[in-house]
């Protein structure tokens, strides 16, 4: 009877013991998942704040999704790689974004290379369709989407042509430019969004509501205040001032080499 017992003991305890380690394990992933959405945010904002190499508003005024990567890391020697992990959001027909979901990015490289560096990269996308192929959970830049780099600046008009699918931006040591990508994969993180929204009531790419975690609500905030514009220096442009340039020819593209199919 007291092994009996003794064993049950000890089970209980371990049971116990694995049930407070899984929690923390959460705790722990929802707190680097919050700093992930709180860096988001910032990335945004710097896209959305620079008058001069920001994300058109044109072009955010009629994104259907926006995929925000911050610190996506490249890196190797002669086979390289670049993994991220980030957030995306995608608009209702009624203009709102939906609640963030997690996502990564994944891609390699051969050539000659070495070293290693990070980038914030900001992904606009254009269209239903890619928005239906990621919800769907998968897809590839270049395969299943075309992604141009885009242009910049923030009062540039005149620049959303029906061919691109995404408008790629990236931001490294002080330098913006545009970014093409090929052979890209971006996966939606599911695990992480379980954790995330856990028993919230909301969930990724559900409508914002009451249970929608409170670290998700700045994130939300730069999406809605990233079309926004600030007047120019000065006040508004007199008649017969030089608007901003119509064309995206100003727009540098570094390209980021492809992954092999």
């Amino acid at each position: 009877m007291r092994n009996i017992l003794s064993v049950r003991s000890t089970t209980f305890a371990l049971v116990a013991m694995l049930a407070a380690l899984a929690s923390t394990q959460a705790q722990a992933r929802r707190h680097d998942d919050a700093d992930k959405l709180a860096d988001a945010a910032r990335v945004l904002e710097v896209f959305a704040t620079d008058e001069q190499h920001g994300i058109p508003v044109q072009i955010l005024e009629e994104a259907r999704g926006i995929v925000v990567i911050p610190g996506l890391f490249r890196g190797g020697i002669m086979i390289g790689g670049r993994r991220g992990r980030g957030v995306i959001s995608i608009r209702s027909p009624s203009g709102a974004w939906s609640n963030p979901a997690f996502i990564t990015l994944t891609g390699g490289s051969l050539g000659a290379q070495f070293g290693a560096e990070k980038a914030d990269v900001v992904l606009v996308f254009a269209n239903e369709r890619s928005i239906r192929n990621i919800q769907a959970g998968k897809f590839t830049l270049g395969g299943d989407a075309s992604a141009i780099g885009g242009p910049m600046g923030r009062r540039t008009s005149g620049v959303v042509t029906g061919r691109a699918e995404v408008y790629a931006y990236q931001h490294s040591r002080g330098l913006f430019a545009g970014a093409t990508f090929e052979g890209i994969r971006l996966d939606i993180d599911e695990d992480a969004d379980d954790t995330f929204y856990g028993r919230s009531g909301a969930k990724a790419f559900g409508e914002q509501s009451v249970g929608t975690p409170r670290s998700a609500l700045p994130f939300l905030d730069a999406l809605r205040k990233s079309a926004e514009i600030a007047p120019p220096i000065g006040g508004p442009p007199q008649i017969g001032t030089s608007q901003a340039p119509s064309s995206n020819e100003g727009a540098v593209t570094f390209p980021l080499d492809a992954a092999p199919r």
